[in-house]
């Protein structure tokens, strides 16, 4: 018998089914259920169960290296909103939003609402999730208890998305809506007026990172795969991302919060020792100017710290304090600042220096070498035609002075 044979027979016995092949069997998966995973609770409303999560923090918790409680007053903070008053502390609520897509839309609607608000010296929040979509009139209906009383509700670019969203459900549900009346701070706007320029990207992320000093785990899962974990959620009852994305909101409402707290520590008293970099000094500065608080803003601007920026901006810096001058009348300390701008390469500051010679000290040799100077540095046509244009009226006036035929 020949080798092949004997193993043959050998095979035979073990039960091996030579010539056949047999397709692998499949693995099923196991579904592993919400409730396994996320250790939420039914909340009972008029018109169902809601499922929800509820985290408690003391007042006093850090979120990075900045309190989720503001340590100041919001006033201001309200003003840029342009609140009626400032509401109470207590009747704002911070809140995010995770949706089904992220182009808004009727069609797209928030599977999971996070709300945080500061209740008997502690933070909570509650994330109310739609484990299918006919659960969506009781979570509205358990959001609107959560939050009420509010007076002013704070998001992060909620004015684009998260509110019309939100308001859009409650229109389609029928259900009263308690954000109608409420100041709206959305915290996008005004992050990217004071960070944008160093930071360049501002999504919430980001500034996490590089203002509130905090870094999310592993657990969380990208904003952008959000909708599509949902949709499996929806299709397979497999709830293994859902820890991710209830972290992932669970954060963004607490970020909220800190961001809020340090916005409003900013405005209230620029000269923090937390606000380290100049330049993000000289974009409070510009804010300030906004809320119509020169004076603070000119202190911002006269600031040593901003003697650490670079050239360009040292010169912004100079212009801003010198625009600020000239609107109080005080004419002779703008030009000093002008000069030191001139100086340094600004064409700004050589043209302000030309209408300030040529209008207030009637100085029109002076004022006609500024001009050159800036004409010697333009580069737009239309700039250049205006300084041209200035040069040829000052000299037809210097002419005239020297003839007598005008008074200095």
């Amino acid at each position: 018998m020949s080798d092949w044979s004997n193993l043959s027979d050998r095979l035979k016995r073990l039960g091996v089914q030579l010539g056949i092949t047999q397709p692998p069997q499949t693995i099923k998966a196991k579904v592993k259920p919400l409730e396994e995973l996320v250790p939420g609770r039914n909340l009972s409303t008029i018109y169902g169960e809601i499922f929800s999560l509820n985290h408690t923090y003391p007042e006093d918790r850090q979120h990075g290296h900045l309190p989720l409680k503001p340590l100041t007053e919001h006033h201001w903070l309200a003003q840029w909103a342009k609140a009626p008053a400032s509401p109470a502390l207590e009747s704002l609520v911070f809140l995010d939003t995770e949706t089904t897509g992220l182009s808004g839309g009727t069609g797209t609607m928030p599977f999971m609402i996070g709300a945080g608000r500061f209740i008997k010296e502690k933070f909570v929040v509650e994330q109310f999730f739609m484990r299918n979509p006919s659960e969506e009139t009781a979570q509205l209906a358990a959001l609107s208890e959560f939050v009420e009383g509010v007076e002013g509700i704070v998001t992060y670019n909620g004015k684009a998305f998260d509110l019309p969203i939100i308001n859009t459900r409650y229109i389609m549900q029928r259900l009263s809506n308690p954000f109608t009346a409420a100041t709206h701070f959305d915290l996008l706007p005004f992050t990217r007026r004071i960070w944008k320029s160093r930071l360049g990207q501002c999504n919430l992320g980001n500034i996490e990172k590089q203002v509130l000093g905090f870094e999310r785990d592993q657990e969380d899962i990208p904003g952008y795969l959000v909708p599509d974990f949902y949709r499996d959620y929806l299709f397979t009852g497999d709830a293994t991302h859902m820890p991710g994305i209830f972290y992932h909101n669970e954060i963004d409402v607490l970020s909220l919060s800190a961001l809020f707290s340090w916005l409003a520590a900013i405005l209230e008293d620029p000269s923090d020792d937390r606000l380290t970099d100049p330049g993000d000094l000289l974009s409070v500065g510009r804010v300030l100017e906004i809320l119509a608080r020169e004076h603070l803003a000119e202190q911002v601007y006269s600031s040593d710290r901003l003697q650490q920026l670079p050239g360009n901006d040292q010169q912004k810096s100079l212009l801003l304090r010198a625009k600020l001058l000239k609107r109080k009348g005080n004419l002779e300390e703008a030009s000093a600042l002008w000069q030191e701008a001139a100086s340094g390469g600004s064409l700004e500051a050589m043209i302000e220096l030309a209408k300030h010679y040529e209008h207030h000290l009637y100085d029109f040799d002076s004022a006609i070498r500024y001009t050159i100077q800036a004409l010697d540095i333009s580069t737009y046509d239309t700039l250049t035609a205006s300084l041209l244009h200035r040069k040829s009226r000052l000299e037809l006036k210097n002419k005239k002075r020297v003839t007598g035929k005008i008074q200095s």
